[in-house]
């Protein structure tokens, strides 16, 4: 996972240095915000106009275009939202039908399942040949479409609403308390590679968290560290986060 997130960000960067020195209009493949993050910081210090779109300013997936001519840019000449309808089909469903189908991960971006329909965006060199080939998944036969007005549905996020204390912002010490366990616990998770922050890999149990990250634990799901709220008068630390439900 590491080696393929810094292939993606060295693929990214040469996309980038192609605009930087032909001064001409380049787009990327989609990047998770993490890659966006560095993208961005070296495009504004080499003063790179570039915008990241995914269908959904709330996307998280998103491609970047870089030097582009015209604001707003039309996303339809870069990426396609394809859509069709079922009960019965899952986000890794979807995903797992159109990697099978051979499409790259990084040609695919967000998968929006609300009630019975399901949407995802692609890019637009891939949309005609998965609406035309993307016919069945997990059994059951299905229709693709592509979206005429380019715009990704996602489902609005709820939150559960939790605080509590700890000694340090440690990661360990906040993955013990969201997940009530012991650190010892807690530890052995980030250790085996279990825990994301904004959307990065950490193993370090010690790595200290800053207010408004993002921890992804897999198979236990995502929480927002929001603020300190207060200490108490043995020096730990208030905090509040929320889950993603």
């Amino acid at each position: 996972m590491i080696s393929q997130k810094k292939s993606n960000i060295k693929k990214a960067i040469s996309i980038l240095e192609k605009a930087y020195y032909s001064h001409q209009e380049t787009s990327s493949f989609f990047l998770d915000p993490f890659e966006q993050m560095v993208i961005g910081q070296i495009a504004k210090k080499n003063n790179i106009d570039i915008l990241f779109i995914g269908g959904n300013e709330l996307s998280e997936r998103k491609i970047f275009v870089a030097n582009f001519y015209y604001e707003p840019l039309f996303e339809g000449n870069y990426l396609k939202i394809l859509k069709f309808s079922s009960q019965n089909i899952s986000h890794p469903d979807v995903l797992g039908a159109l990697i099978h189908l051979g499409i790259d991960r990084s040609s695919i971006g967000d998968i929006s399942v609300i009630n019975d329909v399901i949407e995802f965006a692609v890019l637009d060199e891939d949309a005609a040949f998965i609406k035309y080939n993307l016919t069945k998944i997990k059994r059951e036969n299905i229709s693709v479409e592509i979206k005429e007005d380019d715009s990704l549905n996602l489902k609005d996020l709820d939150y559960l609403q939790e605080s509590g204390f700890v000694s340090s912002l440690r990661l360990d010490n906040i993955v013990s308390l969201v997940l009530n366990i012991s650190r010892t616990k807690a530890k052995n998770i980030i250790n085996s590679r279990l825990v994301k922050v904004d959307f990065q890999y950490i193993t370090d149990p010690s790595f200290m968290l800053k207010e408004g990250s993002l921890i992804s634990i897999r198979k236990e799901g995502r929480f927002i560290f929001d603020n300190i709220s207060g200490v108490s008068k043995k020096g730990n630390y208030h905090i509040e986060y929320r889950k993603i439900v």
